[in-house]
């Protein structure tokens, strides 16, 4: 980070200041304070720094000097009086520097409106071994598995989208709206966008499943192609690809019912699918076990009945330890 900052343009162009302006991050506001306080000589052109910014405006103009005269007040009121001397505000300097530097303010201003809002997004979640149900501002309901994220836009009034952002699984029943608003679901590949149906959706890094009960919802890839589904229909979105394919809805669904619906399914599957849900490490013992594939229902809403629902199979033993659990021969 630049130790030298000789005039305006300098200062607003230093993230650390920028950060103890806007109150953006408080480490490198802390940061500003400490440089602050090793380089008092700097405190007018700080002051006259921050005048700028509060009279902000795309256009040569100066500032009035009773507003530096109160900015100098501000900046001396919110650091240590002994760090900084008492000056005179000196002459106006030329602001033939504003072009450029607006541009550094922009780019600035841009992203602290972007970190803004999505701090004043609805956040709804569930924690390991978790499902939650939640109601949406329009009527809308929810229900959450296991370790997942729901952010929710501000702005949910008549006449605009209702937004949110998913991470994790999540099933939704949407209600319709007079002005019969778009419903649209974000995930890392694709968006989803709905007026009134139920469906269910499943995201991670880099792929989205769609489960379709009722209604109709269009899928919308991130190079902007759609696929529109019907009832029953389940779509995988990977590479920015759509594609429909068979499955057993009982099984997608069970997570809604506390249940595991388990259809020949290799161990290892086992494994990735109790360390998504309940946060604890699997290791599988010996690679026969890898192999290994069951069938049936089980709880998902216990990990200790779950395990030893799977010991009562007679082909496992189970060790669980704090943060690991060992299935191997028994």
């Amino acid at each position: 980070m630049n130790s030298h900052l000789n005039s305006i343009e300098d200062i607003i162009a230093d993230e650390r200041f920028l950060a103890w302006y806007f109150k953006t991050d408080e480490i490198l506001a802390k940061e500003w304070k400490r440089w602050l306080s090793r380089h008092p000589e700097s405190s007018l052109l700080v002051a006259e720094s921050i005048a700028y910014l509060d009279e902000f405006h795309l256009q040569e103009e100066s500032v009035p000097e009773a507003k530096i005269n109160i900015a100098f007040e501000r900046l001396t009121a919110s650091l240590p009086t002994t760090t900084i001397p008492v000056v005179n505000i000196r002459s106006r300097i030329k602001t033939t520097w504003w072009a450029s530097a607006a541009a550094v303010i922009l780019l600035f201003v841009s992203g602290y409106i972007f970190w803004s809002n999505s701090t004043e997004k609805t956040i709804l979640n569930s924690s390991y071994g978790e499902v939650k149900a939640y109601q949406l501002p329009d009527g809308s309901q929810v229900t959450l598995n296991a370790k997942t994220e729901l952010a929710l836009s501000k702005n949910w009034e008549q006449g605009n989208e209702r937004e949110v952002w998913l991470k994790g699984e999540a099933f939704f029943k949407v209600q319709k709206t007079k002005a019969k608003n778009k419903f649209v679901v974000h995930t890392g590949t694709t968006d989803i966008v709905v007026t009134g149906t139920q469906f269910n959706v499943t995201t991670n890094q880099d792929e989205t499943s769609v489960l379709l009960t009722e209604g109709s919802v269009t899928i919308i890839t991130a190079d902007g192609k759609e696929l529109h589904m019907q009832p029953g229909d389940f779509v995988t979105v990977h590479n920015q690809k759509a594609e429909k394919v068979p499955v057993n809805e009982e099984k997608v669904l069970a997570w809604k019912q506390a249940k595991i619906v388990f259809d020949n399914t290799r161990m290892t599957e086992v494994a990735q699918i109790i360390t998504k849900h309940y946060g604890v490490k699997v290791t599988l013992a010996e690679k026969e076990i890898n192999e290994k594939r069951i069938s049936g229902v089980m709880p998902n809403d216990s990990l200790d009945v779950l395990l030893k629902a799977l010991e009562a199979t007679q082909d496992f033993k189970i060790v669980r330890n704090t943060n690991e659990i060992v299935i191997s021969k028994p």
